[in-house]
């Protein structure tokens, strides 16, 4: 019997996503939604919902196509908008030809780990998607940022399944919007977890700011991770939100932003208008909340910082193959090893362990795009000592690699040796015994 990863991993599964529809792509890797690149609002917070939302202005901007609109839902209490308002938006966003994404947004729950609160929004998106989308179409975004960064991808897959069970209730049929975890910057996270989630219908959404933290890497967000959640999940990817937020500017937002771009995913940043920062990233003035009454705007010297990011934009990679190969050992061929969830901090499902006889091993295979060196990553455990494994590269021993001593899992070089175009395979063989392997990464 086969898992739902064993078949990801063994077919080539792609999707792309337009308003409401999902269709079939053929591409191994997870893809890119196919809406244009655009912009966010956020009007709930100002102007009782009823200011100018500044078209004009943004009409003479082409590759602005997309419009993501937060909506702070009035039942919470935290806006004076009613849903007039918020289907007005809607409605002015369509007829002036831009594609929708309408986001819950109720401020209080970004970042909760609470399943109620996912379940919340479904249940609001149930009783009032009929009133909002009377005149106009848009692709829901289930909750803006749900999810902690430390859920575990089974409890972020299971209050997703919960919840868009329940959304399901309502007459959209389209495609929904998942934010990955850790305020949209946990993208292993959300690949971890389709085996979890039942509903085939959705895209995930990563957010890239300047500040942001990739507490699964335990590092600053990569371009790296956005891979990780391209290649190991069949579903389309978006950038929902991006821009230069500090404190520290610990990411290259930009760079990861352009990989996005080169991965084929649409960007979206942030803010049109709307941002409640003490130093607003407004794209246009007047700021909603120092004028209600304005009816015609200007751009901010900040406009351009998202504007270049949109259309043509970067290019990102410069060409060639810019994906790294995440290998988590637990789906590939075992021989006398087997597998374990004892330790923590694994990624996937499971980690390889009972290396303890010569000729234990697990070899993992992926598809090259072209033939070259590539550097080899190993992440594991050593808990009893130093160690070694034997190292094998489409069968062929290249020595053996340096398992330093550690009682969590780490990831190590294990050096840059030649790969083939198409189908390659990874060995890890006994050595010295005694570890535990989570995942090959090659790059």
């Amino acid at each position: 019997m086969y898992n739902r990863r064993e078949v990801l991993k063994s077919t080539a599964i792609g999707t792309t996503i337009g308003l409401g529809v999902l269709a079939s792509s053929t591409t191994t890797t997870a893809a890119g939604a196919s809406f244009g690149d655009g912009v966010n609002l956020q009007p709930a917070y100002y102007c009782g919902g009823d200011q100018n939302l500044g078209w004009d202005l943004m009409n003479d901007h082409p590759d602005i196509e997309t419009v993501r609109i937060e909506i702070e839902p009035p039942s919470g209490g935290e806006t004076s908008a009613d849903l007039a308002d918020i289907r007005r938006w809607i409605d002015e966003a369509n007829a002036n030809g831009y594609q929708v994404i309408a986001t819950y947004h109720h401020w209080p729950n970004n970042g909760s780990g609470d399943p109620q609160d996912l379940q919340d929004a479904a249940d609001w998106w149930v009783q009032n998607y009929d009133y909002l989308s009377q005149n106009s179409s848009f692709v829901i975004n289930l909750h803006n940022e749900w999810g902690t960064h430390d859920v575990s991808a089974q409890e972020y897959g299971n209050a997703y399944d919960s919840a868009l069970s329940r959304l399901r209730d309502s007459a959209y049929d389209g495609t929904v919007i998942c934010d990955v975890p850790g305020y949209g910057q946990e993208p292993q996270i959300a690949a971890d977890s389709v085996d979890y989630i039942s509903d085939d219908d959705i895209a995930f959404s990563v957010h890239v700011y300047a500040k942001a933290w990739n507490q699964y890497a335990g590092e600053p967000l990569q371009m790296s991770h956005l891979d990780y959640l391209d290649t190991n999940q069949p579903h389309p990817c978006l950038i929902g939100e991006f821009g230069p937020l500090g404190p520290d500017d610990r990411t290259d937002w930009s760079a990861v932003v352009d990989h996005a771009k080169s991965l084929g995913w649409p960007v979206l940043g942030w803010a049109w208008n709307g941002d409640g920062e003490s130093d607003p990233m407004n794209m246009t003035a007047p700021f909603w909340g120092d004028d209600c009454g304005a009816t015609s705007y200007s751009k901010t010297s900040y406009f351009s910082t998202v504007y270049d990011k949109l259309g043509g934009g970067s290019s990102g990679g410069g060409g060639g193959e810019t994906t790294a190969h995440y290998l988590n050992a637990e789906y590939y061929s075992l021989n006398s090893v087997s597998t374990s969830t004892s330790r923590s901090g694994y990624w996937g499902d499971a980690y390889v362990t009972g290396f303890d006889s010569s000729g234990d091993s697990v070899t993992m295979d992926f598809d090259a795009a072209a033939s070259g060196q590539r550097t080899v990553k190993i992440r594991y455990a050593a808990p009893h000592d130093d160690k070694e494994c034997n190292l094998y590269i489409n069968g062929q021993s290249v020595g053996q690699a340096s398992l330093p001593y550690t009682t969590s899992f780490q990831q190590t070089t294990a050096g840059s040796y030649q790969f083939d175009a198409g189908y390659n395979e990874i060995t890890i063989e006994n050595g010295w015994g005694y570890y535990d392997i989570d995942a090959v990464v090659v790059e």
